[in-house]
């Protein structure tokens, strides 16, 4: 297995130095760490060759919202939502989607108020020829990884997300009392 100095370096100086504040646990603080290098890793080998394609993450999943979403299109403020950015940066993606060619904007014919976005003809084509590489690189990627290694993977995963989920509301309120004593 290979490491990297990064990884070297914060794993050497969380063991030297995580023992000397209250709460430190090795294990917790491994597992945060072996999750955002995996993270990066990823990141930056599937932003590389995204990027070749003229795509982000974020340009990606709007694409695919769109192509597998309802025929009308979606709203703008619910691809905000599902993509977790804030107004200006939908409007970003997606003027620079629409500049491309890939969506288009529509109102809605019920609400002229209201903006839809499409996927356009070009959109679908990128997505058809990107997709097939994309599955093939993260198959690529995970080679070393048997199926039941998969499997685990995923379900830890999942049981991470919910733990956090469940005890990252009581973090604030604890945190906020313990800076006060």
């Amino acid at each position: 297995m290979v490491e990297d100095r990064r990884e070297a370096f914060y794993h050497e100086a969380v063991r030297r130095a995580g023992p000397r504040y209250p709460g430190f646990d090795l294990d917790s603080v491994e597992i945060v760490l072996n999750f955002l290098y995996t993270y990066d890793q990823l990141h930056q080998t599937v932003s590389r060759y995204m990027s070749e394609y003229g795509l982000s993450k974020s340009s990606l999943n709007i694409l695919m919202l769109l192509r597998h979403g309802s025929d009308e299109g979606m709203q703008l403020h619910d691809l905000g939502e599902l993509l977790l950015v804030s107004r200006a940066n939908i409007t970003g993606l997606m003027d620079h989607l629409e500049d491309k060619g890939y969506v288009k904007r529509v109102v809605d014919p019920q609400d002229r108020r209201a903006r839809h976005a499409r996927i356009t003809r070009r959109g679908e084509a990128l997505l058809d020829e990107f997709m097939p590489v994309h599955y093939r690189n993260l198959t690529t990627l995970l080679h070393d990884l048997s199926s039941d290694e998969r499997e685990k993977i995923v379900g830890l995963l999942k049981k991470m997300r919910s733990s956090m989920s469940v005890h990252s509301e009581t973090l604030a309120g604890r945190e906020r009392a313990a800076c006060e004593d």
